[in-house]
């Protein structure tokens, strides 16, 4: 009798038809996440469509990249699976990157599966032979399969849906031929119910080839959402994969101005603290949005991710949510790709921790294999090294050029101002940089002191004459008008000069600085670069290389030199240029600029071995670095050296009063007609406003 009823309980499932239900419905019914859970679609809203993807008739294929900790797998292939099983029965596998792997995975998440799923536990046979590692058979009938790539395991079956998961770490070819491809046959005379499903997070790399331009933010205008050109060796590349669909990214609701910013697979899109420690800085870290800059903290993103749409390439969003453009929608197959910042399982704190200390390490031993994989993994996209970023084009930096900024005016969100000077042969070189929250720059200034006071058309020549010197003075007291036209104007916290190198100079810049004022020294220093990766950040020293051969110039202890290193300043000036998203970090360059700037900004690129060799035609790139020296430290200098900069903790909260100092002031007439200065410091936002 009892078998009997088993025997009619299997014909019912046979014989059932399928039933209309979505495939996200179905895992929030059938799919245990625990004894006591079910699968949420509140958790990882983003997973809902791409579900549902799965079970169209429109189309034969559905592409998902994204990191890990986002419940692509569990969604995908778990929730396919029950969906199957439970509502539309037929033949399926699931297909790991090895064998060790879908052994795991049997054995584990699918023992889980059925032990926690009352559906799923009766939906099976209860005879011993049916409930294998490598194949289960349901009382329907229906066989799922968990295989690995091999010729064996993708030829010469017919199973109408394909579930490959870690699909980045396939072998990119089985027998001379496409994976993907196999898969795909073994459900073709399935018609339209055929059905490949391919998830993972992405394992390449970009294309060294690669020369990107800027990404251009204008509303009402779609963003691209391509994978750049990538590199994957022998293993499969899901990037290619995702390049022929729709590109769709998941667009969530700005928490300040509304509109809708993409959770796009990119480290830029996240923004973190002003600190060398990685752990500190990741404490403010957040995603950003592209339109107004609005720093998103972990806390807003449940609320992101509920009101969050999917668009594809071509489509823009307006801030009420309607969808709108042309894209390839009903013309090839639904492909997603999905950022870190996003993920419903891994924190905004935690991927920005784990970036920040894998891109030190990568710095300090020249082995990226960490960084790879924290981009892999934790954010989702293929890995640009770090010799492709720091060899960026210079017109990848012009095109971002801003017209707005006028030349040699003090733009809002300005807090102070640094002056770095490069002695050449015959000139001085002399940039003028403004900083304002959090890290942002702006080029304010930019010339060169050609010509000497010796006479008419005589160019200055460092090397033999003191006097020439003396055209820096100026450089210590010069102001330039804030641009609010109400006659304010922003002194110069600190100048930094370099002089070091030809014959003669170093001689002629140490009696300049003995004849400053004690006023004036508290706020030029000279500095030098020191390129060994172990040197401090930043050090100050007196040295006395008196009755030293092999020193061009002689120093009598007497002068302070700030000895910076060029790697480590480089490093992270080169990381904030590569931001072309307004946030944290973000350098602005005016149009008035020509295209010299941007070749010597770009001239030089980041070796193998992690450092920066010195180019000739780099003098944009120096001085910025002289600058970002010089904001760390702070002002006044001192005997010691004490930073009070932009590293400081809180700077950005909390300006010290340095920066009030030499903030704003008016000039006004005294008594006596002579002019003086009146420091009148303005209301300093805080950094997050």
């Amino acid at each position: 009798m009892n078998a009997l009823h088993s025997l009619s309980n299997d014909l019912v499932g046979i014989l059932r038809p399928p039933r209309r239900v979505r495939v996200s419905e179905a895992a929030a019914a059938h799919l245990a996440v625990s004894e006591s859970a079910m699968w949420d679609a509140t958790i990882a809203p983003y997973m809902i469509r791409p579900m549902d993807e799965t079970a169209s008739r429109a189309h034969n294929m559905v592409c998902f990249v994204g990191p890990a900790r986002t419940g692509k797998t569990l969604a995908l292939i778990l929730g396919r699976w029950v969906y199957t099983v439970e509502c539309h029965p037929q033949d399926f596998a699931v297909v790991h990157s090895s064998q060790d792997l879908a052994r795991d995975f049997s054995n584990r998440d699918l023992f889980r599966l059925h032990r926690n799923s009352p559906a799923m536990r009766a939906a099976m046979t209860g005879r011993s032979r049916d409930n294998n590692t490598y194949d289960k058979t349901y009382r329907s009938g229906v066989i799922g399969v968990i295989a690995w790539p091999s010729d064996a395991q993708l030829a010469s079956r017919t199973i109408p849906v394909m579930l490959l998961t870690d699909y980045d770490r396939w072998p990119r070819e089985i027998g001379g031929r496409s994976p993907l491809v196999q898969a795909q046959k073994r459900t073709e005379t399935a018609g339209s119910l055929a059905m490949t499903v391919v998830e993972s997070s992405p394992g390449t790399e970009i294309s060294m080839e690669w020369n990107p331009e800027p990404v251009r933010y204008e509303l009402g205008k779609p963003l691209s959402h391509t994978f750049p050109p990538t590199v994957s060796g022998v293993r499969a590349n899901i990037a290619e994969v995702y390049n022929g669909g729709t590109m769709e990214w998941w667009y969530v609701p700005c928490q300040s101005c509304g509109e809708y910013y993409p959770q796009d697979p990119n480290i830029k899109r996240f923004s973190w603290g002003a600190n060398d420690d990685p752990i500190i800085a990741a404490q403010n870290s957040g995603t950003v949005c592209c339109w107004c800059g609005a720093i998103h903290p972990e806390s807003t993103k449940s609320i992101e991710n509920a009101n969050g749409k999917w668009l594809a390439e071509g489509e823009t969003i307006d801030c009420y949510g309607n969808i709108t453009g042309n894209s390839r929608k009903g013309k090839t197959y639904p492909s997603f790709s999905l950022g870190g910042g996003a993920a419903a399982y891994q924190s905004r704190i935690s991927i920005v921790q784990k970036y920040l200390q894998a891109l030190k390490s990568a710095k300090d031993t020249g082995d990226e294999s960490t960084l790879k994989g924290v981009i892999n993994d934790d954010v989702g996209s293929p890995y640009a090294s770090i010799n492709l970023v720091s060899g960026r084009p210079a017109s990848s930096l012009k095109n971002r050029a801003e017209s707005s900024i006028k030349r040699r005016v003090v733009p809002a969100g300005v807090w102070f101002l640094v002056t770095a000077v490069d002695v050449q042969k015959n000139r001085f070189v002399v940039q003028v940089i403004g900083y304002g929250p959090v890290r942002n720059r702006w080029i304010i200034d930019r010339y060169n002191l050609k010509y000497s006071k010796r006479g008419d058309n005589i160019l200055v020549d460092p090397a033999a004459y003191d006097e020439d010197w003396d055209l820096l003075t100026s450089l210590i007291s010069k102001t330039y008008p804030l641009d609010d036209d109400s006659g304010r104007e922003m002194q110069v916290a600190s100048v930094l000069c370099d002089a070091f190198g030809r014959e003669g100079v170093t001689e002629k810049a140490m009696a300049f600085y003995r004849r400053l004022t004690p006023e004036q020294r508290a706020r030029f220093r000279f500095v030098k670069g020191e390129h060994k990766p172990t040197a401090p950040l930043i050090e100050q020293r007196y040295p006395d290389t008196r009755g030293r051969s092999d020193r061009k110039g002689a120093t009598k202890g007497d002068v302070p030199i700030i000895f910076i290193n060029t790697n480590r300043i480089k490093d992270r000036l080169s990381g904030d240029l590569g931001r072309d998203v307004e946030g944290d970090g973000y350098c602005h360059f005016p149009s008035w600029l020509g295209d010299w700037f941007f070749k010597e900004l770009t001239a030089e690129k980041r070796g193998a071995d992690g450092l920066w060799p010195n180019k000739r035609g780099n003098e944009a790139w120096d001085l910025l670095t002289y600058e970002e020296a010089g904001a760390i430290i702070g002002a006044p200098f001192g005997y010691g050296l004490r930073l009070r900069g932009i590293d400081m903790p809180k700077f950005w909260e909390t300006p010290p009063d340095w920066v009030k100092q030499y903030g704003i002031y008016t000039k006004e007439d005294n008594d006596n007609k002579k002019e003086k200065a009146v420091f009148t410091f303005r209301s300093i936002p805080s950094a997050g406003d």
